[in-house]
């Protein structure tokens, strides 16, 4: 398939996780790049309008628009993206801090905190997703975790029962906070009101500066909100050591400005 067509469907897909778009975007943009260079900026600027919630995927442009080499940092951001040390550091700290009597709650996507209970660890899980999305996540965590049961987001204060810690994975981050999508955001909320901690599990490519971020969630509208930092207790990145303002405030792609320059 021509790169082109590649892209087109990037653009189009929205039941990938993200490691899956952003990865799949790399090696395109990469192939791209080896032909035409200057193609992979306006390339970059579509996918990103498309899909302007997805975390890895900017994180994937960033680097590739300001490399002189796409191919070989396409090559490299895979890698990254396929090799994420964070569901290490997230069952290391869930180890640390639960017990297989804890109850653990959690918000779509569960794509990394799937692969950190698969490598250690089993608890009682309740997960909180949008009708399309539970039956999927329902079906990747039921293997790793004790007893999953799943509720909806308007379901929170009966699924937060009781739980000792809320799990949420951004749609993407950046200093100012946390995006996630509206109803994951009413979640949060009410974990704050029940003293539940939450923590943020930001797999690679999760954290952008700050320019972006506030692209990306202008582009997405209404369909997300921007969390506040205080709202969060932990912040489990590639490091584990769950600062919150010093994860938030470490994106590690270049600022992005192309992307970003001449936008509304």
């Amino acid at each position: 398939m021509h790169p082109i067509e590649r892209l087109r469907w990037i653009a189009r897909t929205d039941d990938e996780p993200a490691t899956s778009i952003a990865g799949e975007a790399a090696w395109t943009l990469g192939e791209l790049g080896s032909k035409d260079p200057a193609a992979v900026l306006t390339a970059s600027r579509r996918l990103v309008e498309r899909q302007p919630t997805c975390g890895p995927l900017w994180w994937v442009c960033a680097h590739l628009v300001a490399s002189v080499d796409p191919f070989e940092t396409a090559r490299r951001l895979s890698a990254e993206l396929y090799s994420d040390p964070v569901p290490a550091r997230v069952a290391d700290s869930l180890a640390a801090s639960f017990t297989s009597s804890d109850l653990l709650g959690a918000t779509s996507p569960v794509d990394v905190l799937q692969q950190a209970l698969a490598r250690r660890g089993r608890y009682r899980l309740r997960l909180l997703a949008e009708p399309r999305a539970l039956r999927r996540d329902l079906h990747l965590v039921g293997s790793v975790a004790d007893e999953v049961t799943g509720f909806e987001p308007d379901e929170a204060d009966e699924a937060l029962a009781a739980a000792s810690v809320l799990l949420v994975e951004p749609e993407l981050a950046s200093p100012d906070g946390l995006l996630v999508a509206e109803p994951y955001a009413q979640v949060v909320e009410a974990a704050h009101r029940r003293h539940v901690p939450v923590w943020a599990l930001l797999g690679t490519g999760r954290v952008l500066p700050a320019a972006l971020g506030e692209r990306a969630r202008a582009l997405a509208g209404d369909r997300v909100r921007l969390l506040a930092p205080r709202l969060l207790a932990v912040a489990v990145d590639e490091t584990g050591d769950g600062d919150v303002a010093r994860a938030l405030s470490t994106p590690s792609c270049p600022p992005g400005t192309e992307l970003t320059r001449g936008a509304p």
